[in-house]
């Protein structure tokens, strides 16, 4: 291979990195229709079935078994513009359906169960012919979780742990730029990762509660397989080969607080996410004349604030409203199209209906806008960034208390 064709093919590779599929917040907070109309502030609730994944230890209050499912649809519309106005180009959104559910039994001090979900994924598909096709095409991450734990009461204080268990999917589709020719290369990987759980939650006051939940980092390694399309002078480089890479979901820290009164109801989530841990990304391919790309990451580790009230008119009906802020962990320096996310801000609004003793029906939507940013990096396009989301979620929940006579139409908050 002459050595113009190795620089090309080098920074063509380097270009390809998958990193930015996932490179801003792809944690998805909505994980249950009752917490996500407030917003996501869940980790001082009582009595429902999605403590399984916001606060397993409230569950440990001898409410027999609570099973809940749900299903979010999400539907993004992102924009890219050029910074002379030169161009604009649109994503091809398509909706994304995660699913979500949670089984759990507590009797006595003890309550096990778990929690079933998509906690982090992301993607983004543009237009084949798009001005930054040479960078992306079209990207998605998928994350499935299963965390089972073990709750028990001491008095006023209830404590849980356990592990969970994830498996994730990574693909990446982008045009190759051979200078008088384009190629693509579709990258597609899944890996296994292990992690712990553990939360508290205390009933400081009558009216007062009080949830820390701590869910610890993981680690995936990504083995799958890249193919190419290439220019036959660079075949030899450019062969069809297995891939492997690692990379570290991030810790979570919430803390929770929620005041209730009556018929009102107040909850407010402080979230703490290591993306730093992220530092860099490193895409080994089998072939060892196909140069392994690195990219170095500048993600910071964010706080991201919720908070929402309840309000039950009569025994049957809930009606909730909340409103987060979820900053962005990269920088602008960072900023390229395969993952054109920013800070977060949304508005939530949602309802339970009580069918009977045992059966309620939740409902929320949520609004969100992606503050409009400006890529600053010398290696991406200059370009900004901007777009907004609208979210729907569905929740069924069944109750069957141990005690028959202690059963409530609606969450212990009254």
């Amino acid at each position: 291979m002459r050595p113009l064709e190795r620089v090309v093919l080098s920074a063509t590779l380097l270009a390809a990195l998958p990193v930015s599929a996932h490179a801003a917040g792809f944690a998805v907070a909505e994980q249950s229709a009752t917490a996500s109309g407030t917003a996501g502030a869940g980790a001082a609730r009582q009595d429902d079935a999605g403590l399984a994944w916001y606060n397993p230890a409230a569950l440990a209050d001898a409410g027999g078994w609570r099973v809940g499912f749900g299903l979010t649809l999400a539907h993004p519309a992102l924009s890219a513009q050029a910074m002379d106005g030169s161009w604009q180009s649109d994503s091809e959104s398509a909706w994304s359906t995660p699913p979500h559910l949670d089984v759990s039994w507590a009797a006595g001090p003890l309550a096990v169960g778990m929690a079933l979900g998509v906690p982090f994924g992301s993607g983004v598909s543009w237009p084949a012919d798009w001005p930054g096709r040479h960078e992306i095409v079209r990207t998605q991450l998928e994350d499935f979780r299963a965390a089972p734990f073990v709750a028990w009461r001491l008095g006023s204080l209830r404590l849980a742990g356990g592990v969970h268990f994830d498996a994730g999917r990574l693909r990446v589709a982008r045009k190759l730029d051979f200078i008088d020719v384009d190629g693509d290369v579709a990258i597609d990987m899944d890996g296994r990762g292990v992690g712990v759980d553990a939360s508290a939650f205390w009933q400081a006051r009558e009216d007062v509660d009080v949830g820390l939940v701590y869910r610890s980092r993981t680690q995936l390694a990504f083995s799958g397989g890249a193919d190419f399309t290439a220019p036959d002078a660079f075949s030899e480089k450019t062969a069809d080969q297995n891939a492997r890479a690692d990379m570290t979901l991030p810790d979570q820290l919430v803390l929770g607080l929620s005041w209730h009164r009556g018929r009102w109801a107040a909850l407010a989530d402080a979230e703490l996410t290591t993306w730093s841990v992220n530092d860099r990304l490193v895409i080994d391919f089998q072939n060892d004349q196909t140069p392994d790309p690195v990219q170095e990451n500048g993600w910071t580790t964010t706080v991201a604030l919720r908070g929402g009230g309840e309000l039950r008119p009569s025994a049957r009906l809930v009606l909730r409203a909340g409103a987060y802020y979820d900053p962005t962990p990269s920088p602008d320096d960072k900023l390229a199209p395969s993952s054109p996310d920013s800070t977060r801000v949304g508005a939530t609004a949602g309802a339970t209906y009580a069918l009977t003793k045992a059966w309620s029906v939740d409902a929320f939507y949520e609004s969100m806008w992606l503050v409009r940013r400006e890529s600053t990096s010398m290696e991406s396009l200059a370009a900004s960034y901007g777009g907004s989301a609208q979210i729907l979620g569905f929740g069924v929940r069944w109750v069957m208390r141990e005690n028959p006579d202690a059963a409530t139409w609606i969450p212990q908050q009254q």
